[in-house]
């Protein structure tokens, strides 16, 4: 059994030496001026209740059409001791965003899927007079 304490996208995350997770920043939008587009850096971040053990967690990204964005999405081999959440920080590096609309991380743990956080893109409001 997984259950989902906490699943967020940020600009930061942070672990504090007693375990506890800080995230700055929140965001579900990113606006951008054209496409293709690269986002600098982003943290997804989930705690998740799993069963004690050893488990798997891929972290995937779906464009609009739901197509894979990401060619290799990051996996991450956990080990959750019982009574305790597992802290999933996943730092994404210049992201790259091809589609306009909403995209969606999707959240697996062994195959099977927790959750699913969107992300919508869009493009920078044009400013009259301004040249790009």
């Amino acid at each position: 059994m997984a259950d989902v304490r906490l699943a967020a996208l940020c600009d930061h995350a942070i672990v504090g030496q007693d375990g506890k997770v800080s995230l700055i920043g929140i965001f579900r939008n990113i606006s951008v001026s054209a496409l293709p587009a690269q986002h600098p850096r982003m943290y997804l971040v989930a705690i998740l209740g799993l069963d004690p053990g050893a488990h798997v967690v891929v972290v995937e990204l779906r464009r609009p059409d739901g197509s894979p964005a990401m060619p290799t999405p990051p996996t991450i081999s956990v080990q959750a001791a019982p009574g305790q959440d597992v802290n999933v920080i996943v730092e994404l590096n210049n992201l790259n965003l091809a589609a306009f609309g909403d995209h969606s991380f999707v959240v697996k743990a062994d195959g099977e899927q927790l959750t699913s956080l969107p992300l919508t893109v869009s493009e920078l409001p044009k400013t009259p007079g301004r040249r790009n």
